[in-house]
């Protein structure tokens, strides 16, 4: 949750004394209205950043992609890219992406805790309208990066704490609970699912099917040309396992095993 601190209003009854009522009133007005369109220009440039953001993680994606389709030799007939600089695009692109996200964070966390002390909202009243935004913001930035978590590195753990952390300062999300329930159904491997896989697919496809393997779940065995992947089937930390064996400048599926791990106590013979 957004730590969201409340702080007692401080009239400024006692400075104004010597000014005509009229005058006060109007000065507090004007500064009110400043004060407000202060909020609006700072979260306009924060929105701004999140599309700046957003293209730039669009942009790097076609560019993985290329690179995917240069190591697995699928890039189209007679088409020749460095695969070696297309990493180096790719490595640069990410860590600026990073510190990008991190900036963002930074700034709507900072822009929402502010404008609730300034607001100093009461229990049940509506939060303002420039705050609610703020929030909505934030909550996509954050699905964001919980979806990465699944799509880079398999991580649904990681994924589900974050959508949790998103309903505690935004508990009507529905898109968030939806994504819970999206991941919660693909955390663990079910047999109809796994039994799309087939021998000779390649990476890039059996991720279209199953998901994105949790790298901790990803055996390489370079003494025999052979990648693993296991999928988790439960809590119980049985899986299913795929194997990928190079074939000229591709990796392929050569073997399909459902039944690949037993759950602790299980005979896997």
């Amino acid at each position: 949750m957004l730590p969201i601190a409340r702080f007692p209003v401080v009239t400024a009854a006692l400075l104004a004394l010597a000014l005509p009522l009229a005058f006060g009133a109007c000065s507090g007005e004007d500064e009110k209205a400043a004060a407000e369109a202060e909020r609006e220009s700072r979260l306009a440039e924060i929105e701004g950043q999140k599309q700046a953001l957003d293209t730039a993680r669009s942009e790097l994606e076609t560019t993985a992609e290329r690179l995917r389709q240069a190591e697995s030799g699928a890039l189209p007939a007679g088409e020749e890219v460095d695969a070696a600089e297309l990493r180096a695009e790719v490595e640069r692109a990410d860590a600026e992406i990073t510190t990008a996200a991190e900036d963002l964070n930074a700034a709507l966390t900072n822009f929402i805790n502010e404008v609730a002390q300034q607001a100093s909202i009461g229990p049940g009243e509506p939060l303002p309208e420039v705050m609610q935004r703020a929030i909505a913001l934030k909550a996509e930035e954050d699905m964001t990066l919980a979806r990465e978590f699944i799509t880079e590195g398999g991580d649904y753990v990681r994924a589900l704490d974050m959508y949790g952390a998103i309903l505690a300062y935004d508990p009507e999300n529905q898109r968030v609970r939806d994504a819970i329930a999206e991941a919660q159904a693909m955390r663990y491997m079910d047999q109809e699912r796994f039994s799309q896989v087939r021998n000779g697919m390649t990476p890039a496809e059996v991720e279209q099917l199953l998901g994105t393997v949790n790298l901790r779940n990803r055996r390489d065995y370079p003494d025999q040309g052979i990648i693993a992947w296991y999928f988790p089937k439960s809590a119980a930390r049985d899986a299913a396992g795929v194997w990928f064996r190079q074939r000229g400048n591709r990796w392929e599926v050569y073997r399909i095993e459902f039944d690949a791990v037993g759950a602790p106590g299980q005979d896997d013979s």
